[in-house]
């Protein structure tokens, strides 16, 4: 089987336990979000990009461009580095800065806007609304 076709449903499967994993954790509480809430909702995420992933791959065949694949792995790899060093929001914001314009060749203006966008609304997410501790790195930001 193409690894195009079967890693989509690979991650179907494993979208599936996660959901199933997530409502044994129960959703709400004493209304409030609780402990499996997040797994839940990020499964059904899995499952859906899993979906349309299937979908793209049946309708036709893209060839893998091994050099985007490793730059795409070597900017995890900072990321995961940069994420004790220099905290959640630094890290984010320069991974999807660099990701947005070295990798996708998107503007500068418009990637740092949508980098500094997303990486403060998944702060406040987390660290405010979900009260979840993110490193906060040397800056203790």
């Amino acid at each position: 089987m193409n690894p195009a076709r079967f890693v989509p449903y690979a991650l179907s499967a494993i979208g599936l336990g996660s959901a199933v994993s997530g409502l044994r954790m129960h959703l709400w509480d004493n209304g409030e979000p609780a402990a499996g809430l997040f797994p839940f909702l990020a499964a059904l995420l899995l499952i859906a990009t899993s979906l349309l992933c299937t979908i793209q791959a049946v309708s036709g065949e893209d060839p893998i461009e091994i050099p985007r694949v490793i730059a795409y792995c070597v900017a995890l790899a900072l990321f995961c580095v940069l994420l004790e060093v220099l905290g959640f929001v630094a890290a984010a914001f320069l991974f999807l800065l660099g990701v947005l314009m070295f990798i996708e060749q998107m503007k500068w203006q418009i990637a740092g806007l949508f980098s500094a966008a997303v990486a403060v609304a998944t702060w406040i997410l987390f660290e405010i609304l979900l009260s979840v501790p993110l490193p906060h790195g040397i800056w203790r930001l």
